[in-house]
């Protein structure tokens, strides 16, 4: 039964961490905390005591070859200095809920999570939704004003995400991968991938930044190691990769390096994801359109002014049909696509970059149908 506590207690303590501690610290926490003498003569074969522990809770070494252990504790170790070892649970297997105080709205809001986000959540964290549901609709059946399992399919049925313009299929990845990258989020550790190019297979060793979901692909945002030793400025070196092309990933040992203060948000909203039609111009063009004609019942105007194409987006309207467009924008394959599905509702005043742009796409589509 000592063992059995002791064992518990180490549990206990390491859930309440943030991060890796040693196991002189947990063996210092259980001689304060009662669980074990304090002996100078004694701290020896205490050490290896609580070695004995740890390595009980660890379990055996899984035989996927990842250096993973199976344990439903989720206890995982870490190569310290020299010798010696880290320990720490998965934030994942934290998880804890009190099913019988679950109100209704948390069970739709569940059903709805877990049919949206089941293909970009860890696999780990879609077993305790499934879970967490489960007991949910089992407490809502018991319950006198319960709501029906049709009621959650109801839900379920009228919210969808969809693709503005021509629609795509989601191209196929292995969930592992993507496991991979969140857990070397979560643990600040670096990954290294074997990339699907145009020019073949490469290897790549990355710190990992963030993941960016742009329907339908996903995206792992980083950079090369290379890339983080010779830069200086963090804004710089950031590669995006398709995940469906990764064909292999492991995890690193060693420490990734992302600030602090980095959110994938600010870097998407910098447009850091737009696909630039010239690398060699980065700079940000005045563009000034004039949208005239406009079709009748026509919500181009309206779909501007709530959803504009730039923060410095400016309208004006010249007359009843014709509107003058200002915004500072950068010449990305986004961009000209916009501006070719407006069709004769636009003309491009300035840049004239710009305006070259679109005449040799235009050019270029003719030439096909010549």
């Amino acid at each position: 039964m000592q063992t059995f506590l002791r064992r518990l207690e180490i549990l206990n303590f390491l859930k309440s961490k943030h991060s890796s501690v040693g196991t002189e610290i947990i063996l210092q926490h259980l001689i304060d905390a009662g669980y074990l003498d304090f002996n100078e003569a004694k701290q020896k074969s205490q050490f290896r005591l609580i070695q004995r522990d740890l390595a009980f809770l660890l379990g055996e070494e899984s035989d996927t070859g990842t250096g993973e252990f199976d344990n439903d504790f989720g206890l995982l170790v870490e190569q310290g200095l020299g010798k010696s070892r880290h320990w720490r649970l998965d934030p994942y297997q934290q998880l804890n809920y009190d099913f019988e105080r679950m109100p209704a709205f948390m069970a739709l809001a569940l059903s709805v999570t877990q049919k949206h986000l089941k293909q970009v959540l860890p696999s780990s964290t879609q077993h305790e939704l499934k879970r967490i549901f489960l007991n949910a609709e089992a407490k809502l059946q018991k319950s006198e004003q319960k709501l029906s399992p049709i009621h959650y399919q109801r839900l379920s049925n009228s919210v969808e995400f969809f693709q503005r313009g021509q629609r795509l299929q989601a191209p196929h990845f292995d969930m592992q991968i993507l496991d991979t990258i969140y857990r070397a989020i979560l643990q600040g550790k670096r990954v290294n991938i074997s990339y699907r190019a145009q020019t073949g297979t490469k290897e790549y060793e990355l710190h990992p930044f963030g993941v960016a979901i742009m329907l339908p692909k996903l995206y792992l945002v980083g950079k090369k190691h290379e890339d983080i030793r010779k830069e200086k400025d963090n804004n710089h070196g950031f590669r995006s990769f398709l995940i469906h092309k990764i064909e292999d990933i492991t995890l690193s040992k060693q420490a990734n390096h992302v600030p602090e203060n980095f959110q994938i948000k600010d870097y998407l909203d910098e447009g850091n994801m737009d696909v630039l039609l010239d690398y060699s111009d980065k700079t940000k063009h005045t563009l000034i359109l004039v949208l005239t004609a406009l079709q009748k019942n026509s919500n181009l105007i309206s779909d501007l002014k709530e959803s504009p194409i730039s923060t410095s987006q400016s309208l004006t309207q010249i007359d009843a049909n014709t509107w003058q467009l200002k915004a500072e924008v950068r010449r990305t394959i986004q961009l000209k696509n916009w501006l070719l599905s407006l069709g004769s509702q636009a003309i491009v005043l300035s840049p004239e970059i710009i305006r070259n742009d679109l005449i040799q796409a235009l050019d270029a589509i003719r030439a096909n149908y010549g």
